[in-house]
């Protein structure tokens, strides 16, 4: 009987070791599957961070651009207004621009004026009616300049996004 019992502890021991090894074997063929998909979303992760941080990049580049070329249309537009009301000015003085009758004095009045003694001198006041209309057109050309650059500049700012 110790023979048989010995026979049988054995092939309990053999049959428990061959489920051992192979149960450790499909454990480690598991393992191996799981640490290569792991592996495999790591650098999947790491690929979509690289390509997220140069999308942001690149949109924060094109925001740059866009800004920076609406401040230098601003620029543009604000000189442009300078020199608008500079010809303005030139044009009202050399007459061949001419303000509405609202903007001129009142033609009874200059009658008065013209007949007083001190009326002899040039009208003053033509001078500062130009250099006001003057100071009108380049306030107004320059508020134009800064909508313009303003609106390219948001307009950049929602093609970043």
């Amino acid at each position: 009987m110790s023979a048989k019992l010995i026979a049988i502890v054995v092939a309990a021991a053999l049959l428990f070791g061959a489920g051992f090894g192979v149960a450790k074997l499909m454990g480690d063929r598991n393992l191996a599957v799981l640490q290569s998909a792991w592996d495999k979303e790591r650098a999947q992760l790491a690929s979509d961070r690289a390509d997220a941080i140069t999308a942001q990049r690149s949109a924060e580049q094109k925001q740059a651009d866009a800004i920076r070329q609406a401040a230098t249309n601003y620029e543009k537009g604000k000189a442009d207004a300078e020199q608008a009301a500079n010809q303005t000015v030139a044009d009202l003085r050399s007459g061949a621009v001419r303000l509405r009758d609202e903007w001129a004095t009142c033609r009874a009045t200059s009658a008065v004026v013209s007949s007083a003694a001190s009326g002899r001198q040039p009208d003053a006041g033509a001078n500062d009616r130009e250099a006001s209309a003057g100071r009108i057109v380049r306030a107004a050309a320059q508020c134009d300049a800064q909508v313009i650059g303003l609106q390219a500049a948001l307009t950049g700012e929602r093609v970043g996004q």
